[in-house]
């Protein structure tokens, strides 16, 4: 899994991070996303493209997948 930061918005007294988000997986399978992170240390996914296309069951556990290392790359 690839963290990167893609920019950052700071107002009243708090900042989001916006964060892009790549999983690699043995099978070829793919997961890019666009996460943003706020002060608190909460997770919103803004946008996801998955090769394949991820299940429902997938979808609802992605953010589960990314928080800690994205939190770690805040």
């Amino acid at each position: 899994m690839s963290v990167w930061p893609a920019w950052e918005v700071r107002e009243h007294g708090g900042t989001l991070s916006w964060l892009y988000v790549r999983l690699d997986f043995p099978d070829g399978a793919g997961v890019d996303a666009l996460a943003v992170v706020s002060d608190g240390g909460s997770v919103c996914v803004e946008e996801i493209r998955a090769r394949p296309a991820l299940s429902l069951d997938d979808l609802s556990v992605l953010a589960d997948w990314i928080e800690e290392p994205l939190l770690e790359a805040f």
